[in-house]
């Protein structure tokens, strides 16, 4: 019984049909993955030879790498984890952190050509895996500056890889690989596991893939995704307001909170269509494009492939996600949904709809489609080095010009003795540690929470405009703490425009 799902799940999608585009291919192509393995490098290449501060993201990993927890704050501890694991190996520097992000994009590229070539054949799986540049989120964010989003969807284009496989053949070993990938996963990001209930909902909607997956041997991938989960879930027991508090603060900024619950909902439904129109806007209107160009070679032919499973599972795959972000808006508490997180929700948009609408899969439309989403690509990598130039020119207050260099100069030479830089800014206690790996650092808002013992000699480092706050913080923290004189501090800011950014720095003493 279960034979003839296996065998049609095993077809690439629109096998049935007799288009050029389902190309099954014995092995993978290895110019196609050199090729993407080729613009990972030259991503690396270019970041190392970049100069300034660190952006936020990059800047909370080094604050956060200082100690291995179990978590961190609103984020899953994974990636730090990682991260830390590269720290120690090449210590405290630009390298460490790029290299790991780096073999993470690799990673993804592998990861999403493989899922696609097992639909679409070679051809179909560069232009599903170069056309992930086209999602903003993912192909420029993701360079610029993201650190666990980046982790997030590394480890979703992997569940789908090993779904399909587990398809073709259900094994012992391919269960339990699955279970071990999905504990990780859900330690990327919390919002993986919206898109594991929606990936395991639309396997039970699918009966050609129900049949094969949900078997006895399912249970095999249960034990090491509970194993792997159970230390961080204990954590969140423990600290559910620190987990999810932020997040929720987030999702109720811009909300309209005083108003009836119908007008509360209606905003939260409208976000969810800003975010999600904003994130595939690009991907959608270049598929459009290409599509339409080539609209002869599919003209006349039958548009939603109702036959296919693996259709079917793409399509339920989207619908439960977008009945979740609706039942979401419905509870009247959305005010804001950010973009990056439609990213494990919508990333396989291009694939989904390639295996749903058969008949566009022609090797023109995917030459087409790879050519723009190349183009794109290459641009994004040009647009790297460019952007701390061109930020200033916009308006815009790069993060990446602050001078924490002088100021990380000028607080040695202050507070000689201090081994640890107490500060109020996230970005600061990042930047600090990074020039000076030696330091450690705390936030004040961490220390609120904590409670610890005052370190030893330290220096406290605030903005100017945070200066009389953060004293008074400091002073109810530690009240017997010896603070010396504040000295208020304004080096210039890397843009060469002359402005200045004002800090404050006292040293202290328990």
């Amino acid at each position: 019984m279960h034979d003839d799902p296996l065998a049609e799940t095993a077809q690439p999608a629109g096998a049935h049909m007799a288009a050029p585009a389902a190309e099954p291919q014995a092995r993978p192509a290895p110019h196609a993955l050199t090729i993407l393995l080729g613009w990972c490098l030259a991503f690396l290449a270019i970041r190392l030879l970049e100069h300034g501060t660190l952006e936020r993201d990059e800047a909370e990993i080094v604050y956060l790498t200082q100690h291995l927890r179990l978590g961190y704050g609103t984020q899953p501890p994974l990636y730090a984890w990682l991260q830390w694991l590269f720290f120690e190996a090449f210590g405290i520097g630009r390298f460490s952190l790029l290299i790991l992000k780096t073999l993470v994009l690799a990673s993804t590229c592998a990861a999403m050509f493989q899922v696609s070539r097992g639909l679409l054949g070679r051809r179909g799986a560069m232009a599903a895996t170069v056309s992930l540049a086209l999602f903003l989120q993912v192909g420029w964010e993701a360079l610029r500056i993201q650190t666990h989003s980046v982790l997030l969807t590394a480890f979703a284009c992997a569940t789908l890889a090993l779904y399909f496989a587990l398809l073709r053949r259900p094994t012992l070993l391919r269960y339990a690989g699955f279970g071990v990938l999905c504990g990780l996963g859900l330690q990327t990001k919390y919002n993986y596991g919206v898109f594991l209930a929606c990936v395991l909902g639309a396997s039970l909607l699918v009966r050609a893939h129900r049949d094969v997956l949900w078997t006895r041997k399912a249970w095999i991938a249960v034990l090491p995704a509970v194993l792997l989960v159970l230390p961080h879930a204990a954590w969140i027991a423990t600290h559910a307001d620190l987990a999810f508090a932020g997040t929720v603060r987030k999702m109720q900024e811009d909300g309209v909170a005083d108003a009836h619950y119908a007008v509360r909902a209606i905003h939260g439904l409208l976000g969810v269509l800003k975010a999600f129109a904003s994130f595939a806007a690009l991907p959608a209107a270049a598929m459009a494009a290409v599509c339409w160009r080539r609209r002869a070679l599919w003209r006349g032919q039958a548009a939603f492939d109702r036959v296919s499973p693996d259709s079917r599972f793409f399509a339920c795959l989207y619908g439960l996600c977008g009945l979740l972000l609706a039942a979401l808006a419905l509870t009247g508490e959305v005010g804001t949904i950010k973009e990056r997180w439609m990213i494990p929700l919508f990333f396989s948009l291009p694939l989904g709809l390639f295996v749903m609408f058969p008949a566009l899969g022609r090797d023109a439309v995917y030459r087409d489609l790879t050519r723009v989403a190349g183009v794109f690509a290459l641009g994004l990598l040009a647009m790297l080095p460019l952007r701390t130039w061109l930020g200033p020119s916009f308006g815009k207050d790069m993060t990446r010009h602050h001078p924490y260099a002088a100021l990380s100069a000028a607080v040695a030479q202050r507070c000689p003795a201090a081994r640890t830089i107490v500060t109020e800014s996230l970005l600061s206690a990042g930047n600090l540690r990074f020039a000076r790996p030696a330091m450690a650092a705390v936030l004040l808002e961490d220390a609120q929470r904590e409670r610890p013992p005052l370190p030893g000699p330290v220096a406290l480092v605030t903005h100017a405009g945070a200066a009389a706050e953060s004293l008074k913080t400091f002073h109810g923290m530690w009240p017997g703490a010896s603070l010396g004189p504040p000295l208020a501090l304004a080096p210039a800011v890397e843009d060469g425009s002359g402005r200045r950014m004002g800090f404050m720095v006292a040293c202290a003493e328990p």
